[in-house]
């Protein structure tokens, strides 16, 4: 799977992946997103959120099956003041969870001190 990281300002912390699974994790609680039964034709709508506090929006923002049945998902990091911008696409199985993914853009000013959400909460 090939992920793309956004940010938002979402309470997830972070994810895991087990094969076409991702499990988003908030506040202490968890929940898993089976996306495995999107085929290539399929339009993603959105996830259904049961066990987390946040908007299926802030968890996965877009899934795609690309032509050869390789499966690309938009993820949210949180984040604080600053100007962020999307991470490189990566391949899943290298994802880690205490890492920022989303780019800072110090070219642009702004007030506060710039943060994301990882494992670590806010770094």
């Amino acid at each position: 799977m090939k992920i793309t990281v956004i940010p938002t300002c979402t309470p997830v912390t972070h994810y895991a992946f087990n094969g076409e699974t991702i499990t988003a994790f908030c506040a202490g609680e968890q929940e898993d997103f089976d996306l495995s039964s999107l085929v290539a034709s399929a339009e993603f709508q959105s996830v259904v959120v049961d066990a987390l506090d946040t908007s299926p929006s802030q968890i996965i923002r877009e899934a795609y099956r690309d032509e050869a049945g390789e499966l690309h998902v938009t993820l949210c990091q949180g984040v604080g003041s600053g100007h962020w911008e999307a991470s490189d696409i990566l391949d899943s199985a290298s994802y880690n969870p205490d890492t920022v993914y989303v780019k800072l853009n110090q070219e642009k000013a702004f007030s506060g001190t710039p943060k994301a959400l990882t494992r670590q909460g806010a770094v």
